[in-house]
């Protein structure tokens, strides 16, 4: 099956079946013999960004767990330093490469060079156009942006039109990009939700979203009922600002990610949500996935896009009232 847009439903993303194994999707598996430690290769844009701990942590347990070793370092940002890491990975001997794009146009040279090696690629979150990709593991960004609106829609007391604000993350950004359009989406179906500001945040910067909501709220005479953000630091910047304006607490705020701050936020009491993308899980699935893919076996995968097996990571909405999954991923905040 062929699609020629990377989203799915929410219903879908959150099915629990898997399709079974595409032999002719993605590039060639990777020949590791079976009783080889496998080594996985992992170059993510930035650990500044505390979900991307808890998935590190995951792919390290599962690695041990399994019997492989997994090299995790990070690019900050900085595409230059994600073609060293990627360089000097290759020549350590990995067996597959798995790689989160800081600049997709620069990362396809970066696959290239793994394959030319001999080393198959893992795609995590960003989509790395025009790549000969075996596997790609990603949350539906665009399902997160639906669920983001859907939420302030079941919980939003008030009548009339609601004004909202979308701080979006790194310009160009495909996830950005796919959790606003989300967003657009969700609003555009509920019919009563009016956009006062949308702008993008450079590295989805705290600070930087802090100061939009500022000027927000004083152009708006804070008159803003819910703000979405695209991520969690955001939603924090955010909420930082409304809450020095004095008017935190007549504002939903949803973000995404489910980092620890945002939850003890939730139980400190403020008036805020946030969408798990499913970290640990992801975390389990890089090692998961790379093993496959080095060893040829089956590939674990919901569907294939554009000739890519995918493996889409569940999402789910956490608050107040559903703390479950904060209690597992941060047990330190409940004891």
């Amino acid at each position: 099956m062929k699609k020629s847009r990377w989203t799915l439903g929410v219903a879908a993303v959150l099915a629990a079946g898997l399709l079974p194994a595409c032999a002719t999707g993605g590039a060639a598996s990777g020949g590791a013999d079976a009783d080889d430690q496998i080594v996985i290769g992992v170059t993510n844009t930035s650990m500044k960004t505390p979900v991307y701990e808890v998935m590190r942590e995951a792919a390290l347990e599962k690695a041990e767990e399994l019997g492989a070793e997994v090299i995790w370092q990070s690019a900050e940002f900085d595409a230059n330093a994600q073609l060293s890491q990627v360089q000097n990975m290759i020549a350590e001997g990995i067996d597959v490469l798995v790689i989160e794009p800081v600049d997709n146009n620069a990362a396809a040279q970066h696959v290239q060079l793994a394959l030319d090696a001999g080393i198959p690629v893992v795609n995590l979150e960003y989509y790395i156009e025009g790549a000969d990709l075996s596997l790609r593991i990603v949350a539906d960004s665009e399902a997160v942006g639906e669920l983001q609106v859907q939420t302030f829609v079941d919980n939003w007391d008030g009548s009339g039109e609601a004004n909202a604000v979308i701080l979006s993350g790194t310009s160009g950004s495909e996830i950005a990009d796919s959790i606003t359009a989300g967003n657009e989406k969700g609003i555009e179906d509920a019919g009563n939700i009016n956009v006062v500001a949308q702008q993008n945040h450079n590295n989805w910067d705290q600070e930087l979203a802090l100061k939009t909501m500022e000027n927000v709220l004083l152009r708006e005479n804070n008159d803003v009922q819910v703000v979405f953000a695209n991520n969690d630091e955001m939603i924090l910047g955010a909420y930082r600002a409304a809450q020095q304006a004095g008017v935190a607490d007549d504002i939903i705020f949803v973000g995404s990610d489910h980092d620890e701050m945002v939850v003890q936020a939730i139980l400190d009491g403020a008036n805020m949500f946030t969408v798990d993308k499913g970290a640990r899980t992801q975390g389990e699935r890089i090692t998961e996935g790379a093993i496959a893919v080095a060893k040829g076996e089956e590939i674990p995968q919901d569907e294939v896009i554009d000739d890519i097996p995918v493996w889409w990571t569940p999402v789910a909405v956490v608050d107040s009232e559903n703390l479950e999954l904060s209690e597992a991923k941060f047990p330190q905040l409940f004891g």
